[in-house]
């Protein structure tokens, strides 16, 4: 089952119209990386967080928020 956070990223992506494919383009990881992340199989690393905020239109503290609230409960 995905997380809270890897479903807010595809529904961020797919209220965007963005394809994982473009997505992938965009942050220049593989396409079965956006699908890891979204199933949450895999967390976004720090390196590419900048970028994914930027793509989604988030700021990345949201981004950060939403990873915080999985390990630590809502604040």
């Amino acid at each position: 089952m995905a997380s809270a956070k890897a479903r807010k990223i595809q529904e961020l992506r797919e209220a965007r119209g963005i394809s994982a494919g473009e997505l992938s383009r965009r942050l220049d990881v593989d396409e079965e990386t956006i699908r890891r992340w979204e199933a949450g199989d895999e967390d976004v690393g720090e390196g590419v967080l900048p970028r994914l905020a930027a793509s989604l239109g988030v700021s990345q503290d949201a981004l950060r928020r939403l990873e915080d609230e999985e390990h630590h409960g809502p604040a």
